[in-house]
């Protein structure tokens, strides 16, 4: 009976540090977009996004980003952009006419990134006017 009381308080110290940290540090959790930095991107044209957009979701947060337009979207979402690859393989033929393949990693949706911190500016800015009474 004692281990699963020490098992359950373990449990508990383990969520509450887990809360800690997801207070403490927001911005490795994702857990909607609230709260968190924007970025503005501009999405290349390319053969692999059709022109309606690419869908990107994350923790249940969908986002529609279509090709040449500006969006801004949260940090996380953006990262995990980055982390969308695809592996091209070539195949050169060697003068004795064998085959060597070569692989690499090619991101899948690339694009420009405009301004990081977007809205930053606007926030400073209300905090800096003082009320009026």
């Amino acid at each position: 009976m004692a281990t699963s009381r020490e098992e359950r308080a373990e449990e508990l110290t383990a969520a509450k540090k887990l809360e800690l940290d997801m207070k403490k540090n927001p911005e490795k959790y994702f857990t909607g977009p609230e709260g968190h930095v924007r970025d503005r991107i501009i999405v290349n044209q390319t053969p692999d996004i059709p022109s309606e957009g690419a869908f990107v979701s994350l923790n249940g947060f969908a986002y529609l980003i279509k090709p040449g337009e500006e969006i801004d979207i949260p940090r996380p979402i953006r990262k995990m952009i980055d982390t969308r690859i695809r592996t091209d393989t070539i195949q050169i033929q060697n003068p004795d006419g064998s085959y060597k393949s070569h692989g690499r990693d090619m991101p899948r949706i690339t694009y420009i990134l405009i301004k990081e911190d977007v809205g930053k500016e606007e926030e400073v800015g209300k905090k800096e006017v003082p009320a009026m009474e």
